[in-house]
């Protein structure tokens, strides 16, 4: 038995260069590039490591704009075997809710046994959209993962989670969506070849609102999250001294407590 494991990748905005929109509290995505989110590159490389293990095919997928194609091509480059972009104006002002809710569609279209997705999304940092793809579809989840072990034998997916003192191994049954721990995993380099595929010959699927059965579930009218207000804090002055001695310390700090 092989398996299909999708991934989800996303396009964000570069996070040295971001702003944000003091008038409606919303990143300014027009003022930074656009790159893939830093942890999405670890998610693609577990997804790769659980087709090493047990064959398969690796397929990226992405919600957002049209330009989002970016993400897919560099994910291809990767060693994605085929990607799906998941683009329409209905998805517009879709928080966490109905996005966790399109890919779960998406998924169960690409009849995923497995589901990998980094831990967050440097442009909003919820953690919320692996567990609510789970939660929509019923599927178990594995959370903050560190390390995967495909087991085709047993049907299930078992992962490595860092717990404090020591770490756990946890097993479930697939289908199973995954939330891997940034940094855990070192995203293999992308070959000439497959750069040159990715770029240049390399077309998605597209599927929008209506090809997944959801066009009245997305977008911002059924996104409950909202932004109350913002205020930019100013930073606090921060004093040092150097001290020849431990007991010099005793002063500073009593003056502090008082």
């Amino acid at each position: 038995m092989t398996w299909t494991i999708a991934v989800g990748v996303k396009q964000v905005p570069d996070a040295d260069e971001v702003g944000i929109d003091p008038d409606t509290g919303r990143l300014d995505r027009a003022s930074a590039p656009a790159v893939m989110n830093g942890p999405d590159r670890h998610a693609l490389e577990a997804a790769l490591t659980i087709r090493d293990q047990v064959g398969g095919e690796v397929i990226a997928m992405t919600m957002g704009p049209p330009n989002a194609t970016s993400v897919l091509e560099e994910a291809v480059a990767m060693g994605s075997d085929d990607a799906v972009l998941i683009s329409d104006r209905a998805f517009a002002g879709s928080d966490t809710w109905p996005t966790s809710l399109t890919l779960a569609r998406a998924a169960e279209a690409l009849e995923a046994d497995v589901v990998v997705c980094g831990e967050e999304t440097t442009d909003s940092s919820t953690g919320q959209v692996p567990p609510g793809i789970a939660a929509h579809n019923g599927w178990a989840q594995l959370t903050y993962a560190e390390a995967v072990d495909a087991r085709p034998e047993e049907g299930r997916l078992a992962a490595r989670r860092d717990v404090e003192g020591g770490y756990e191994l946890v097993a479930a049954e697939l289908p199973v969506v995954v939330a891997v721990a940034f940094g855990e995993f070192d995203p293999r380099p992308a070959p000439l070849h497959r750069k040159i595929y990715g770029e240049n010959d390399f077309e998605p699927t597209v599927w929008d609102a209506e090809a997944l059965g959801i066009e009245d579930e997305v977008g911002l009218d059924v996104s409950p999250t909202s932004v109350g207000r913002m205020e930019t804090v100013d930073p606090v002055e921060r004093k040092g001294e150097v001290v020849d001695e431990v007991d010099g310390l005793l002063e500073p700090i009593a003056e502090v407590r008082a």
